[in-house]
């Protein structure tokens, strides 16, 4: 067979150029067709795959958007606790807008995320795993401040308390229940009312032995008093020695 001549010097890169590269050559998922399209491509089996890496993504978003809300939180905390000045309250908020995007963005990809494991289960919903309302679900709880009256009518968001399929029946069991959020809570500001009474009890003690230590002082230069060879002058100075420490131990 007689192949026709092709001049080595003349390359045509045309198609290659329009082709692209393989790198940027978009790979279909699963849950990219229908539920007929897969049956009829053989993807059933890679589909069940798929959500199964979509459902531990998900729990994975979770909890790095309640991990960034704790961050957000907590710079926030910091701009009013530390903040002083135009410079400092700039720097600040950057810190918390940055931290506010990044819960957003991670909260985007977890309802697109959970829009795959929905096209992948074929249903509309998906027990535990509502989408994220971005105005509503955003919300952190700040653990370090004491409850205050009224707490209780603000319900967490769903984020907090939803735990993964493969949890233990006791880790669902606790975190589902209404009430681990506030023991959380509650354990944590009575470390804090214990930390404080420490503290108290510390300074009570101080002011004791301070007192205690002017009174022993007093005493002490009272004592020189009751000597018979000392001069006018020692005397008055042992007399001032003891009228400074007796009003020094009574305040």
């Amino acid at each position: 067979m007689d192949f026709p001549e092709i001049d080595a010097g003349v390359v045509d890169d045309q198609d290659d150029d329009e082709a692209g590269t393989p790198e940027e050559e978009p790979l279909a998922l699963p849950s990219d067709f229908t539920s007929v399209e897969r049956e009829e491509l053989g993807l059933s089996a890679l589909a069940v795959f798929e959500h199964r890496i979509c459902m531990g993504h998900a729990h994975d978003l979770l909890s790095a958007i309640k991990l960034s809300l704790n961050h957000q939180g907590a710079f926030l905390a910091d701009k009013k606790k530390h903040a002083r000045g135009q410079k400092d309250n700039t720097r600040a908020q950057t810190q918390v807008r940055v931290a506010a995007a990044r819960t957003r963005m991670l909260a985007e990809v977890f309802n697109y995320n959970r829009d795959r494991l929905l096209i992948l289960s074929g249903s509309m919903t998906i027990d535990g795993l509502p989408a994220i309302d971005m105005e509503k679900d955003l919300k952190s709880r700040n653990w370090q401040k004491p409850r205050e009256q009224g707490d209780s009518r603000h319900e967490p968001s769903w984020i907090w308390t939803v735990t993964p399929p493969w949890s233990s029946a006791g880790d669902t069991a606790a975190w589902q229940s209404e009430g681990e959020l506030d023991r959380v809570q509650w354990f944590r500001a009575r470390a804090e009312v214990a930390r404080i009474n420490e503290e108290v009890n510390k300074l009570h003690a101080e002011f004791k032995r301070t007192h205690q230590g002017f009174k022993s002082m007093a005493s002490a230069w009272e004592a020189l008093l009751t000597c018979t060879d000392l001069s006018d002058g020692a005397r008055a100075y042992a007399c001032k020695k003891v009228a400074m420490y007796n009003t020094l131990g009574e305040k």
